[in-house]
């Protein structure tokens, strides 16, 4: 079973290190992460062994802080530049498998080495992309970093029934490719002088007419203006600009649109959305054509896609979401549903000269990245009451179209003899005329003589600019304001 290598020096990141893999068992299961403290024997050979242990995974996850290129031993020793250093020798094994994916993932806002830091076999490090893993976004960005996993293992490992091609029928497929797509770009031609009427085929292969659209599109005429409208792209294909702010949020579920192209079934323009869905939560919640419907005009188009899926607890899924427009669109609302709520994201779908984005690649969210800003970096009391002291750790926000995300880092320390819980620690926050308890509650056990770590999360209205944080034990309230960014 192909799995995942956590490599990392203990001195520089061990906690985040610890933190990563509970984090993508809970995702990929425990069978598939591996890491060297619970790998090794005494007494083994440890260059055997992790060798032995590459030869099992498909993803090296090297795991940069702040102290690992300069860590040194007790002689003053820079360890990299020891030959039998534990790190060195992990990550030089996995760079010279063509067969595993190294990914740095820098932690503690670190940075990627340069090529003079590195000794010769760590240089093609500097080669790999990156994934910075932030505190206050990590589950998305171990969300995205699962969906590279998964893309990884799949190509390791034959026995999954959407593992891809590889070998020589690789090269056969990469053939087809420039085939097909040499196919499109005449079609796209044709299509131009209306000499197109052939069929093509949906993203889950379902045949759609070239002359077809959707029955309730009415006249989506263009909305008010300078963009330029679809016809004038002359029918060829091309990706649209996404906004910098794509993201909606449902409490554990957050929407995201990755990206989007515009390409031509016959004389009718097609709009498809690179979908990221982000659950958090425990359980399932459903990804479906019904949750996403596109304001244009005076119109409101239900999509034409069929994706009809669910996004488990604690993972994240793409999908792609496709409307059939009229050529003289130029601007459009999607709109996403959850329940008896509703979000927008204004959409650009005028022709930017740009040629379609891969729809299927697996890092291809350059658009839709988190809107994130700090707030409190600095611990700082809230409330000493009846030998309880609760403290901010750190506090950040999260921007989304339809609202702000306001979560807290916090530190409970029982200086009593007796237990407590935190949730006798009411939490309140008032912000744009509104108070709001948090959607996401601290839930610790509070041991006598001991400190617990815990976190709330506040959906705040999208255009609050302040928020006064109450906290309230046992009868004793204490407030703080905060100027959010």
């Amino acid at each position: 079973m192909a799995g995942t290598f956590i490599s990392y020096r203990r001195e520089d990141a061990a906690g985040y290190a610890g933190r990563l893999r509970e984090s993508l068992e809970r995702r990929l299961g425990t069978a598939r992460v591996f890491r060297d403290v619970d790998t090794l024997r005494p007494g083994q050979d440890f260059v055997q062994a992790i060798e032995s242990r590459l030869s099992d995974c498909a993803v090296m996850l090297a795991v940069i802080g702040r102290d690992w290129v300069n860590a040194r031993d007790l002689a003053g020793s820079r360890r990299l530049d020891e030959p039998f250093d534990f790190v060195r020798l992990e990550v030089a094994a996995a760079l010279a498998r063509p067969n595993v994916l190294v990914v740095p993932v820098l932690v503690e806002g670190a940075s990627m080495p340069s090529a003079a830091e590195l000794p010769e076999n760590l240089k093609p490090l500097i080669r790999r992309h990156a994934v910075s893993i932030r505190d206050e976004t990590w589950d998305g960005d171990v969300d995205r970093l699962v969906n590279v996993i998964e893309s990884a293992i799949s190509m390791r490992d034959p026995s999954r029934a959407d593992a891809p091609i590889s070998g020589p029928r690789l090269w056969v497929a990469a053939g087809l490719a420039v085939v097909i797509v040499g196919l499109l770009l005449f079609n796209g031609n044709r299509s131009r002088s209306g000499r197109d009427d052939g069929g093509t085929t949906d993203a889950g292969g379902t045949a759609v007419s070239s002359a077809g659209g959707a029955a309730d599109a009415g006249d989506a005429s263009a909305a008010a203006g300078d963009a330029t409208p679809i016809s004038e792209a002359g029918g060829m294909p091309y990706t649209i600009d996404i906004p910098r702010l794509a993201e909606v949020a449902f409490g554990d579920v957050v929407y995201a649109v990755a990206s989007g192209n515009i390409v031509m079934r016959g004389d009718t323009p097609e709009l498809r959305l690179r979908m990221r869905v982000v659950n958090t939560g425990g359980y399932d919640v459903g990804f479906w054509d019904s949750s996403f419907r596109l304001a244009v005009g005076g119109d409101v188009l239900s999509p034409t896609s069929g994706v009809n899926t669910a996004v488990p607890g604690h993972s994240l899924r793409y999908g792609i979401i496709t409307f059939r427009l009229r050529p003289q669109t130029s601007t459009a609302t999607l709109r996403v549903i959850n329940n008896q709520d509703t979000a927008e994201i204004p959409l650009d779908v005028s022709p930017t000269g740009r040629p379609p984005v891969d729809e299927q690649a697996e890092i291809a969210d350059s658009t839709a990245q988190a809107v994130t800003a700090a707030v409190v970096r600095d611990p700082m009391p809230l409330l000493s009451a009846n030998d309880v002291d609760v403290t901010l750790v750190r506090a950040s926000t999260r921007r989304f179209t339809n609202t702000l995300r306001f979560s807290l880092s916090l530190r409970f320390n029982n200086r009593g003899r007796y237990a407590s819980h935190s949730s006798l620690v009411v939490l309140r926050a008032d912000a744009g005329g509104e108070t709001r308890a948090p959607w996401q509650a601290p839930n610790e056990n509070l041991d006598p003589m001991a400190t617990a770590l815990g976190s709330a999360t506040f959906d705040l209205p999208a255009n609050a600019t302040r928020v006064v944080l109450r906290t309230t034990f046992m009868e004793q309230t204490s407030e703080k304001t905060f100027d959010l960014k």
